[in-house]
């Protein structure tokens, strides 16, 4: 009856009873695979424990759900809907504010650098205007 006792048992607690039958465990590094000591698995719940309960059971039908759950049931997608709509209407408000100041921006420093272009120009037109009355006045008391 034992034999056959030990056939049911799973291969990792018929390996341990076989090497603690036949001596100290120091030895079961020389031992072949077949009777080494293998490490036992022993489920962390017992099985009654880790039967689920199903909501369309006998014992919910009873019970009430909270007033806390049936809010949350109720309003956690338009809440949620609702923050995203926000949060993408604030991005696309920012994303527009930062365009148009730098469509400012870069207006302002369009018409700076034209206004100092011009100033420049009127300073090149002068000074050549300058330059072309020394020319012709040097030319005219050279030439008698």
């Amino acid at each position: 009856m034992a034999a056959r006792h030990r056939q049911m048992l799973p291969l990792t607690r018929r390996l341990t009873l076989a090497t603690s039958a036949s001596g100290p465990s120091t030895t079961s590094a020389r031992l072949p695979l077949t009777t080494r000591t293998l490490p036992v698995v022993v489920p962390l719940l017992p099985a009654a424990t880790t039967r689920r309960c199903y909501a369309s059971g006998s014992g919910s039908a009873s019970k009430q759900p909270s007033a806390t759950s049936q809010f949350y049931k109720t309003f956690t997608r338009p809440i949620a809907k609702v923050l995203l709509l926000a949060v993408f209407t604030y991005q696309v408000v920012y994303w527009s504010w930062m365009k148009l100041e730098a469509d400012e921006v870069r207006e302002e420093r369009d018409a700076t650098i034209a206004e100092l272009e011009a100033t420049v120009g009127a300073y090149d037109k002068k000074k050549k205007g300058e330059d072309g009355e020394k020319a012709g006045a040097e030319g005219k008391t050279k030439t008698p």
